[in-house]
């Protein structure tokens, strides 16, 4: 279930965890510590989870929407304010220098671990599958617009920028674990390119 759709205590609780997980492993939080911060008797608590697994991974995908409607609005705002070409270049050079910063590392992380928990938990994939198709037809949705004014190219495929859109973000995932690091500005310089040459209707 969405967590739009949770009712007022289920979101209390998931807050609190969200909470707790700012601070502490998923395998360090306990029932007891989320019903005595949030101040919710245990048997709401199982009333609207099945047990503490179900409340965090709906926490997750909690933490998972939060992005996901972040990006969203950003991708919203920087594609609907573009006018010409250059305009939309410039947006979507900034875009991906806020999103490759090394502050982000911990983000591109945590979304990494949040794919291989859904790899390994059906109920949880369902869940995070349903969330990243909310961010992949909005993407499309703003693709199209852009084609429309003739500001990406006519023969892009929009869900196959959309995906790219989301995998790069957090691509650079990769060079946080390796020993000969390229510079953030090598990588981003090449993402700018590719952004460039593949989809700007220069």
């Amino acid at each position: 279930m969405p967590f739009r759709n949770l009712h007022p205590t289920a979101i209390r609780l998931v807050k609190t965890c969200d909470e707790l997980l700012d601070k502490a492993r998923p395998d360090e939080i306990t029932a007891e510590q989320v019903l005595e911060i949030s101040g919710i008797s245990k048997g709401s608590m199982y009333h609207h989870f099945e047990d503490l697994d179900d409340l965090l991974e709906i926490t997750y995908v909690y933490r998972y929407a939060k992005w996901i409607d972040l990006t969203i609005s950003k991708m919203s705002e920087i594609l609907s304010l573009a006018k010409t070409p250059n305009e939309l270049k410039k947006s979507l050079f900034e875009m991906t220098r806020l999103t490759q910063k090394d502050s982000q590392a911990g983000i591109r992380l945590e979304r990494a671990w949040i794919y291989s928990q859904g790899h390994k938990n059906e109920r949880f994939k369902e869940r995070l599958i349903q969330e990243g198709e909310r961010l992949t037809v909005s993407l499309v949705d703003l693709v199209k617009d852009v084609m429309n004014k003739e500001l990406f190219k006519s023969d892009l495929k929009p869900r196959v920028v959309a995906i790219f859109i989301q995998a790069y973000t957090f691509g650079v995932l990769v060079n946080d674990f390796t020993i000969n690091k390229i510079t953030q500005e090598e990588w981003i310089d090449f993402i700018n390119s590719v952004i460039d040459q593949m989809f700007i209707n220069n």
